[in-house]
């Protein structure tokens, strides 16, 4: 007797054919049956869904402000054949959003580079030439150190080079353009010139740092403050029609050790906020490809940390790829100390970052944002292999 539980359209097709002899075109259509979704709507009228639910063999749970609809993708596509005639834009956007969860590969594409996502994790190798950031603060000011370290992760196998000029650690201090310019512009040059091939990100919320950087060749941006530090962030990046990083943060990181975030529920929040800012963006004619960050540690206690890789996977409903970034942070040092009696300081918490990087993957994170590029590509190349097994 086997016990089997799907996460994929593509591993229960597989197991019809292989296991049943299902013929390949029935396998196909029914390939949607053994993957189980539970759909959670506010603000809705549970006196219309509910009995179009049972109809469809769906099972219910409903209060008076929201409704958890429990099944197949099968049942659910049922549902929403039935829905669409009381509410069709409903009917639309569930189907939509089991379109966008399903999807597990994307491409960049940007300045004559691919870069595909998906069956192979990519590493976004952190280079923070700042003298104040948690990790390696001032070991990278010099920008012949900083290039070095840059060339140093390529060889490892890093796919993308982060370069961050001002550091967003709990309680740090603001710079200004000219200040963080000053700190980049040698280190992007030289970076760009000794690695034609490889994808350089800015880590940077400031439109005018952005627009010199692409200017000077840099790929991607990666925006910590999710367009919310800076309005004309977006024009830029609609502009160039470059990568673009949004990141969800709450608050500032200078505020945050003294106003401490509060959530209800830290996942839909950032769904909540996401969808927000997407809009935004797409209003703005940005046409580029968006990667999304829940930004972990931007505005989180340790408890929403582990939160938001547990559920990691409801992230996934947008059809955009995803980032990860925790290595070596304080809730890896929280925990560690909490659960093993041992205070690490940043560099000590290699194994940490990877025990935190593993979730994230097996639930569709298609970056990591590290220091350890080689012991992570290592990790990954493992993770990656039990990850896709069977399934490409």
């Amino acid at each position: 007797m086997l016990v089997k539980h799907f996460e994929s359209r593509e591993a229960f097709y597989r197991f019809l054919k292989e296991k049943l002899g299902v013929f390949f075109r029935e396998a196909y259509d029914r390939s949607f049956e053994g993957i189980f979704h539970v759909i959670y709507l506010e603000d809705t009228k549970p006196e219309i869904l509910v009995p179009l639910a049972k109809r469809s063999c769906l099972n219910t749970f409903y209060s008076d402000r929201a409704i958890a609809l429990c099944g197949s993708e099968a049942q659910i596509r049922d549902f929403c054949s039935h829905l669409v005639k009381e509410d069709r834009e409903l009917a639309f956007k569930i189907l939509e959003r089991l379109q966008s969860y399903r999807k597990r590969s994307f491409k960049l594409q940007y300045n004559q580079k691919i870069l595909p996502l998906g069956i192979k994790t990519a590493i976004m190798g952190i280079l923070n030439i700042t003298p104040d950031s948690f990790s390696d603060g001032g070991l990278y000011l010099e920008p012949s150190h900083a290039v070095k370290r840059a060339v140093q992760m390529a060889e490892e196998g890093a796919d993308i080079i982060d370069i961050g000029a001002e550091s967003t650690r709990p309680g740090s201090k603001r710079i200004d353009a000219q200040e963080e310019l000053k700190r980049l512009l040698p280190v992007l040059k030289e970076v760009r010139r000794e690695l034609p091939k490889i994808w350089i990100s800015i880590d940077t919320y400031k439109a005018e740092v952005a627009k010199v950087c692409l200017e000077e060749g840099a790929d991607i941006i990666n925006d910590i403050s999710g367009g919310t530090f800076d309005e004309y962030m977006f024009r830029v990046v609609a502009q160039y029609g470059c990568p673009y990083v949004l990141t969800h943060i709450k608050g500032r990181p200078e505020t945050w050790k003294e106003n401490p975030p509060i959530y209800e529920d830290v996942v839909e929040e950032i769904v909540q906020w996401f969808e927000e800012r997407l809009r935004v963006l797409r209003e703005g004619q940005y046409e580029g490809q968006v990667i999304l960050d829940p930004g972990i540690g931007f505005g989180k206690l340790p408890e929403h940390n582990v939160e938001i890789l547990k559920r990691f996977e409801e992230l996934k409903i947008f059809g955009l790829p995803l980032l990860v970034g925790v290595s070596r942070k304080s809730f890896i040092g929280i925990v560690l100390e909490g659960l093993l009696r041992k205070k690490t300081e940043p560099t000590e918490r290699l194994y940490g970052s990877l025990g935190a990087v593993a979730p994230a993957v097996m639930k569709g994170a298609n970056i990591v944002r590290v220091h350890d590029v080689k012991e992570t590509r290592e990790f990954l190349a493992l993770l990656d292999t039990v990850r896709t097994y069977g399934e490409f």
